[in-house]
């Protein structure tokens, strides 16, 4: 099936089975610098091979013979309504994330947009009367922890543990079914 690459540049048999008694009596004798020469000559004596051209379709139907590959792969180009109806979900799924929490985010935004005016105010005129940084960082930390106590970002927050769960899941269902089709 393989081809030989260039046989007019190949070495005889004669010089492949001398080079490997070669190797084989190096090796015997204890000699690593001879039985390294020699191997060298024995492997560059060996013929080079080229794989055929056809390699890949001979090996796909190795494996549908042998089973490990299903004859005929389900393909989403021969189910393109499955297709339009999943983008659909995405689509209708993504809006309603828009929808609900598009409000939230956009005073949530304002929120934050008005905490850092009123910060930079404050630490700016706290730098002037003389505020060392650990009074500083104390504030500021007083004002992020007043700010993620709000229902909305408790929400928010919930929301996004619930969307890093069902991650999990769907990705847990995902490997499963690749398990499965390979077991």
């Amino acid at each position: 099936m393989c081809r030989l690459i260039a046989p007019s540049l190949m070495p005889s048999d004669q010089d492949a089975a001398t080079a490997l008694v070669d190797w084989f009596a190096a090796e015997a004798d204890g000699d690593d610098v001879g039985s390294e020469i020699a191997l060298r000559r024995a492997l560059s004596a060996l013929p080079r091979l080229e794989p055929p051209e056809n390699l890949a379709e001979l090996v796909v139907a190795a494996g549908v013979r042998a089973g490990v590959v299903p004859a005929s792969a389900p393909s989403w180009r021969h189910r393109p309504a499955r297709v339009v109806a999943w983008s659909l979900v995405a689509l209708i799924g993504t809006m309603e994330v828009g929808v609900v929490l598009g409000p939230l985010f956009v005073r949530q935004l304002a929120r934050l947009l008005n905490f850092s005016v009123q910060g930079f105010v404050w630490i700016v005129g706290g730098l002037e009367q003389g505020l060392d940084a650990w009074s500083l960082l104390v504030e500021l930390g007083r004002a992020a922890a007043a700010t993620l106590a709000t229902p909305q970002v408790s929400v928010g927050v919930v929301v996004i543990e619930f969307v890093g769960v069902a991650a999990l899941y769907a990705l847990l269902r995902v490997l499963s079914l690749d398990r499965e089709r390979k077991g």
